[in-house]
């Protein structure tokens, strides 16, 4: 979410098939979640994110 939310529209819409269809219903979780694009996240990403994806993974 933290690589995601600091794209913009026109970033996103340059992904190969993807559409504005997809780009509207990202948004619209985005904002169930207080969060949009184009967003600066400091501290992003944080220096021991594989140790996070790692506890991450275990729990599920």
């Amino acid at each position: 979410i933290g690589d995601l939310i600091q794209k913009s529209e026109s970033e996103m819409l340059r992904t190969p098939n993807f559409g504005r269809k997809s780009l509207n219903e990202i948004k619209e979780v985005l904002a169930s979640m207080g969060l949009h694009l184009g967003m600066e996240v400091t501290g992003w990403p944080p220096e021991n994110i594989e140790e996070l994806a790692k506890r991450f993974e275990e729990h599920y």
